[in-house]
């Protein structure tokens, strides 16, 4: 399938996860107002579709508010403008902030959620998350219809 890169800024996507209540839009690009707006995902992190890890987080007071409800076995679906892309919750993760090895690139194609671990006050640096395979790519349109 033919996977189109967004402009920074540009909403592309919308992630939903039925069985946690999730259904956010998704942002190229991280920055303090994107995060206003929904979920980001890092430019530095593979486009979904196109092979790797595409690394998406949001807000846990807004928009990945209930994440922790994502379980192993759960369907996460992502409509991007050029798929519809459907993965499966293989892992819950828990990590420092500083910390990176979940959100690496990978060889594979991964969707990889985070937020942080929800704080009465103050915030935490502990992260939360799930990692996520692929179970159904739908491209919109094919290499050959580009050509």
């Amino acid at each position: 399938g033919v996977v189109t890169i967004p402009a920074f800024g540009e909403q592309f996507a919308v992630l939903e996860i039925e069985s946690a209540g999730i259904n956010v839009p998704v942002y190229w690009g991280s920055n303090a107002e994107l995060l206003e707006l929904g979920a980001v995902q890092t430019t530095s992190s593979a486009a979904p579709g196109s092979g790797g890890n595409a690394v998406i987080d949001a807000h846990v007071n807004t928009f990945f508010h209930d994440l922790d409800k994502a379980a192993v076995g759960d369907s996460v679906v992502l409509y991007t403008q050029y798929g519809r892309f459907t993965y499966e919750v293989t892992k819950l993760v828990e990590f420092p902030y500083n910390e990176h090895k979940y959100v690496l690139p990978t060889e594979e194609e991964t969707l990889t959620l985070y937020t942080c671990e929800k704080q009465i006050f103050g915030s935490s640096d502990i992260r939360i998350g799930t990692v996520c395979k692929p179970t159904e790519m739908v491209y919109y349109n094919s290499k050959e219809a580009a050509e």
